[in-house]
């Protein structure tokens, strides 16, 4: 359900080697990851629409298209943040409204905490959806099931107040609101406001095994369907992360969105937009892509990920999937918005060794108290962190950059620093510097 957070990344590692530039084309995509995708036994299926164009491709194993159908995951949350601004448009609530106008008292849940303070994650409140979730998903227990998460919410984190921290709760709490201010079921709003007016045929409010064209999920490498149980989506994931969708409708969803008034009316949707901060807006992420703002909300879950991002200049959108955890290779999703941005893809590079050699060592990323070692094996150059566990083979993006294909890690020299290097993932950017024992400083 939750996106992958900053630096967690690193640990889904796997490399392979690589080769130069080419020109601008959407074929190039699946050129240079389809054989890499089935060398490690996973399958990701793209749609993109660009230039009113719709292309697809399906790369790897698993025959994974854009009409399988699969857990969406925290994509969810736009569609919550949706029916909660349709409510604001009915004059049914405002989002200065405290949440303790519709609940009753819950122990550890601030009723005067707002609405909007939910949609923004800015609530500073516990996370309880994501807690023991790989118990509750294998151990399809009746009694987890019919536990009420919102008794297990824990003390809230006050420095976390009106500050962006990502939390599952915000949209179970706003999905419960739903329902006391419409009287309606939450996944009833779901079909009756969104699947139906925009004829997403292939789209259900939660998963359940018997789904038609329902993708096989995988975690760990095993298959997973044994395990899969609707009360996990529809009562654990919930307004937060429960929807089932393919590509085909989760385009004319987001093209709806953005591009007509049959989900909201254009204020609304500029309030979702430009509300909150600049990482998140009402159930919305933000992406500065080279001075453009790209919109979307990927999900991750047991099984599944979803990934996407809109321009709002071009219109042009991208949406892709796996059935594992996460989307395999992070540079995929790189190179995809290149596409819809019409950029160069290029193509992997095998490093040169003798231009890097200088910089390994330990690094250290003081922001998350996590160090990183550079190490040459084999003629080959690795990334490794030993409190994650994980080694993964780098490669060389240009001159001065190293890049992890899997998390999307770069790392690039620092002028005149020998001793530094910035490393940038998902937007985050800073320098880190090669730690030097006493003897030799």
């Amino acid at each position: 359900m939750k996106i992958l957070q900053l630096l967690t990344l690193l640990v889904c590692v796997l490399i392979q080697d690589i080769g130069y530039s080419q020109a601008n084309n959407f074929e190039i995509v699946s050129e240079k990851y389809n054989s890499l995708l089935k060398e490690q036994n996973k399958g990701v299926a793209i749609l993109i629409k660009k230039d009113n164009k719709i292309e697809k491709a399906s790369l790897g194993h698993f025959n994974l298209t854009e009409h399988s159908v699969f857990n969406i995951g925290s994509g969810t949350k736009t569609f919550t943040a949706i029916l909660v601004l349709q409510e604001m448009e009915k004059g049914n609530l405002q989002l200065t409204d405290s949440i303790g106008t519709y609940l009753t008292p819950i122990k550890n849940v601030d009723g005067s905490l707002t609405i909007e303070a939910l949609l923004t994650h800015e609530s500073g409140l516990d996370e309880v959806v994501e807690r023991n979730i790989l118990d509750i998903f294998y151990a399809k227990s009746d009694s987890l099931y019919a536990d009420n998460l919102l008794y297990q919410v824990e003390k809230s984190n006050p420095e976390k107040v009106g500050k962006f921290n990502y939390c599952n709760t915000n949209y179970f709490l706003l999905g419960k609101i739903l329902e006391k201010i419409t009287d309606q079921n939450y996944f009833d709003l779901l079909r009756e406001r969104i699947f139906m007016p925009l004829q997403m045929n292939s789209t259900y409010p939660y998963v359940h095994k018997n789904l038609p064209n329902l993708a096989t999920p995988y975690y760990k490498g095993e298959d997973v369907s044994s395990y899969l149980d609707h009360r996990f989506f529809s009562n654990i994931a919930y307004s937060a992360g429960s929807i089932a969708s393919t590509l085909v409708d989760m385009e004319v969803f987001y093209t709806s969105l953005f591009e007509t008034e049959k989900l909201l009316k254009k204020e609304s949707l500029q309030l979702m937009l430009s509300s909150g901060s600049e990482l998140y807006g009402l159930g919305i992420f933000k992406n500065n892509y080279n001075g453009i703002v790209h919109y979307g909300h990927g999900g991750n879950n047991i099984g599944y990920a979803f990934s996407n991002e809109y321009n709002p200049t071009t219109k042009a959108l991208y949406v892709m999937f796996t059935n594992s955890i996460a989307i395999p290779l992070k540079s995929i999703e790189t190179d995809v918005l290149a596409y819809i941005n019409n950029e160069t893809i290029t193509n992997f590079k095998d490093v040169d060794i003798d231009n890097f050699k200088e910089y390994v060592g330990s690094y250290l990323i003081k922001e998350a108290d996590l160090i990183l070692k550079i190490s040459v094996e084999d003629h080959k150059i690795f990334l490794i962190s030993e409190a994650q566990g994980s080694k993964s083979e780098l490669n060389q993006k240009d001159e001065n950059t190293l890049i992890e294909k899997t998390s999307g890690v770069n790392l690039t020299k620092v002028a005149n620093a020998p001793n530094s290097l910035t490393f940038s993932q998902n937007g985050f950017t800073t320098i880190i510097n090669k730690i030097i024992s006493e003897d030799k400083k």
